[in-house]
């Protein structure tokens, strides 16, 4: 009876033994979870993307204002007072349509001035000639010499009388009044009735319309050097009432500038380093569009064949080179872990969205674009 009340006794404690160890262990557990948990909570946290292959394009979206590729500033070289001004800024003109008329009263004078002075000198010349006539008649050889020096003189001052009147003439043909060289839109009316022509600017300023319009822009070194003379590009006309508001320019003219430097960096593009650019100047020829119109151009140029393509803001970089960092998984008994893993990488071309790598990266990387700390090869993250 004693012995199987001790045997139960034991088997009580070996129960209980068992409870508390089952207890212990359950307990250790539990803590053990809580804490790899609390410890995933400190760690830093990261955002991946997958790369993913495809053809780089490089893309710029330029601007400009329209502006006259060729403008004739006219002006009355006689400086007289404009009589009637017949244009204002912004008319359209044609071939040989009057612009302005001057005040030609004086120059009108004065050629009639002269022409009496001519008349005086043809008389002059008859007298002298009645002279020759005479003393060839008496034959005397001092009068008849003097008389031909005479009649020299005089044909040489009749020849100086008509030429001179001859260039009045001119002047006041050529300066009576200003027309249009050819068809236009004036830019600019310098001209005031009543003033004289000295101030020195032009009296009409009037842009030619056959040779059309211009804009320029400035393009990143990288695409201006995809781009060609004589290339056709879809222009966007801001803006506009014109029924063309997308139209064809032509590009004329590709220069280099000077560096650009952040501040200055055309939208779309970021970086703190100075950014070569190239000045582009494309020709526009379109009848409604008088000039001073704002402008805009997609350019868009595949520079690199199929590759790796990633965010650029997963690309960093330091002396030895660029690099990104890519989430390398180990597997454990309380799970999954993820840690920092280095990968040079060797980029072909890139831009603010978009970087094409060619070495040290593939489709199957899960690359950090994102992490809440400074990142260190090695470290251990967690999944945002």
């Amino acid at each position: 009876m004693e012995s199987q009340r001790a045997e139960q006794a034991d088997t009580s404690r070996k129960r209980k033994i068992r409870l508390f160890f089952g207890l212990f262990i359950s307990i250790l557990i539990t803590f053990t979870l809580l804490s790899n948990t609390i410890l995933s909570l400190t760690l830093p946290k990261v955002i991946t993307e997958d790369p993913k292959k495809g053809e780089f394009v490089q893309s710029y979206l330029g601007s400009g204002l329209l502006m006259p590729r060729e403008v004739l500033e006219l002006k009355s070289e006689a400086n007289w007072k404009a009589k009637k001004v017949y244009v204002k800024e912004g008319d359209s003109v044609k071939k040989d349509q009057k612009l302005v008329s001057y005040d030609s009263k004086g120059a009108e004078r004065q050629i009639k001035d002269e022409q009496a002075s001519l008349q005086k000198l043809i008389i002059s010349m008859e007298g002298l000639h009645s002279s020759y006539i005479e003393a060839s008649q008496s034959g005397d050889e001092i009068s008849i010499r003097r008389a031909k020096r005479e009649i020299q003189s005089a044909e040489i001052d009749l020849g100086i009388q008509q030429r001179k009147i001859q260039s009045l003439q001119d002047v006041l043909e050529n300066n009576r009044e200003l027309v249009a060289p050819f068809d236009g839109i004036v830019t600019k009316v310098g001209a005031t009735e009543g003033v004289s022509s000295t101030s020195g600017g032009p009296d009409v300023g009037i842009y030619n319309r056959i040779r059309g319009l211009q804009f320029e822009m400035q393009v990143p070194a990288s695409i201006a050097a995809l781009l060609e003379i004589g290339e056709t590009l879809d222009v966007q006309v801001m803006g506009s009432e014109i029924k063309a508001a997308q139209i064809k320019g032509k590009i004329t003219e590709i220069h280099n500038e000077d560096p650009i430097n952040e501040g200055n960096l055309p939208a779309g593009r970021e970086g703190g380093e100075k950014e070569r650019v190239k000045r582009v100047l494309v020709a526009v020829q379109e009848e409604e569009l008088k000039g001073g119109e704002r402008v805009q151009v997609q350019l868009s140029k595949q520079t690199v064949g199929e590759t790796v393509l990633v965010s650029s803001k997963a690309i960093h970089e330091d002396i030895t080179g660029k690099y990104v960092y890519t989430l390398e998984e180990r597997k454990g008994p309380l799970g999954n872990a993820f840690y920092i893993q280095r990968m040079n990488v060797t980029v072909a071309d890139s831009n603010d969205q978009e970087t094409a790598v060619i070495e040290g990266l593939y489709e199957y990387d899960q690359v950090i674009v994102e992490s809440s700390v400074p990142l260190q090869e090695g470290e251990r993250v967690r999944l945002q």
